[in-house]
């Protein structure tokens, strides 16, 4: 497969993920049932690596730069997090989505200027 074709899988998983999650903590702060935006946000997460470890294959071969592993560190923390708070913290859903937002920020930052 392509490069471009991972690319837009890539990107469109990440905007699937954050307008799923962003439906899910909306519907957790007034206590309504959000089993499938967890479910779906988690199948967005398996794009989101499957498509990213398909990027990375046309990367140079050898060690990973510092760039990915902070990337795919920030996706750790917005992937366990969000579920975690959707489950366990409602009230502060909104909340943590907008922080996810801003390591979403931080993560592309990282990955368009190779830091």
């Amino acid at each position: 497969m392509s490069y471009q074709f991972y690319k837009m899988l890539h990107i469109i998983s990440i905007v699937l993920f954050f307008a799923l999650y962003a439906r899910g903590a909306h519907k957790a702060q007034h206590k309504m049932n959000f089993k499938f935006e967890t479910i779906t946000t988690g199948i967005m997460l398996f794009f989101i690596l499957l498509a990213g470890m398909g990027l990375k294959k046309f990367a140079a071969p050898g060690e990973w730069p510092l760039w990915i592993n902070l990337k795919l560190g920030i996706w750790v923390i917005i992937g366990v997090a969000a579920h975690m708070v959707l489950k366990r913290f409602p009230s502060i859903a909104m909340k943590f989505f907008w922080f996810s937002v801003v390591l979403l920020t931080a993560a592309s930052y990282i990955a368009n200027y190779k830091i």
